[in-house]
């Protein structure tokens, strides 16, 4: 039971019409499509996605652009969406949006999470990953069980803050961090981090493409594939985003 972010290629479709479009561009991959299992389904349930920092941006001088797929553009008995802020969309025309001010703002996340990290490892004695309590267990199972190997990480002072800022919604502590260990996490080459979150500003996890075809992140090379598709798309080829659950 995972949530999954799908990128899909539409062709030339009015904002009306999108909800119908992608319906149709989803249905071969409804894992209840058929009796039995669909063995190319993916999904038991989608909607169109955009949520804080995650919105396509828009191009400054299409700001406003009918052609964009938006809260006043589309009718709420197609789809409930709820208005944005500036500059910010659910998809449209790959000619109206910002693709490199969607990788600027995902590089930028991601050097705000590092100094947010840097500022609290500097203010907390240093912390263990959860390999290390892990390892600890496998050595003496009998009197270290795996809950007190995640117990013991978890108490760690600087760890317990990540938690605590993640369950208050912190702007830079997803609730990530609540299921991944921050010491690990942290502990990577930041540059490749860096690179790889650029890479995943807006392909995400899967992408159908104007044919319909499926492609996701189980794909060897799937990251450069997708933004080199998507970076050449028509301009007039719509673009939009789906939250999808499997």
């Amino acid at each position: 039971m995972t949530k999954f972010v799908v990128t899909v290629c539409l062709p030339p479709t009015a904002p009306r019409k999108v909800p119908q479009a992608v319906a149709a561009a989803m249905a071969p991959y409804d894992a209840n499509l058929t009796a039995e299992w669909n063995p190319v389904g993916h999904w038991d349930w989608w909607a169109i996605r955009a949520g804080v920092g995650s919105a396509y941006l828009v191009l400054p001088p299409h700001d406003g652009d009918r052609r964009l797929v938006t809260a006043t553009t589309v009718p709420r008995r197609k789809a409930k969406l709820d208005p944005l802020g500036p500059l910010e969309c659910y998809g449209g025309p790959r000619g109206l949006l910002d693709f490199d001010g969607m990788r600027q703002r995902a590089a930028r996340r991601h050097d705000a999470l590092l100094a947010a990290w840097t500022e609290l490892a500097a203010v907390h004695p240093p912390a263990l990953p959860l390999v290390d309590f892990v390892a600890r267990h496998e050595a003496d199972p009998e009197s270290y069980s795996p809950a007190d190997a995640r117990r013991d990480h978890l108490a760690q002072p600087l760890v317990q803050d990540v938690a605590q800022r993640a369950v208050r919604g912190d702007q830079h502590f997803g609730r990530s961090f609540l299921l991944n260990d921050p010491v690990a996490y942290f502990a990577r080459e930041h540059e490749e981090a860096r690179q790889w979150s650029v890479r995943c500003a807006i392909p995400e996890f899967a992408l159908i493409t104007l044919d319909g075809a499926w492609t996701d992140a189980d794909t060897d090379g799937y990251l450069d594939q997708a933004n080199r598709y998507l970076d050449d798309l028509d301009a007039e080829a719509v673009v939009i985003g789906l939250l999808c659950h499997s």
